[in-house]
């Protein structure tokens, strides 16, 4: 049961970090904490994804899984959001 959990909470944290690593590297995207900031957002976000996962896990159910038990489509869909929506705040000038 506890190898279950593992698994999941490390590809988690895997999803995060390739998001945030595609963000910072392949989009040239910054973040305020640089890699490390956008690393801590992404991989926040995917566990987000994961949790509304399990509370929604009926309506997405048809979705890809991944070795038939891990949806990789809500953490990796929440992870890429939390990272865009970090960067635009991040990122956004100083208006006042």
């Amino acid at each position: 049961m506890s190898t279950f959990y593992f698994t999941f909470g490390l590809t988690y944290i895997l999803i995060g970090f390739c998001a945030a690593m595609v963000f910072h590297y392949g989009f040239k995207k910054s973040f305020l904490g640089k890699l490390w900031g956008g690393v801590a957002v992404g991989v926040a976000g995917s566990f987000i994804g994961g949790f509304a996962d399990q509370f929604l896990g009926d309506l997405i159910y048809r979705l890809t899984h991944l070795f038939g038990s891990i949806n990789i489509f809500p953490p990796l869909f929440s992870a890429l959001f939390f990272l865009w929506l970090f960067h635009r705040i991040s990122s956004a000038p100083d208006d006042y």
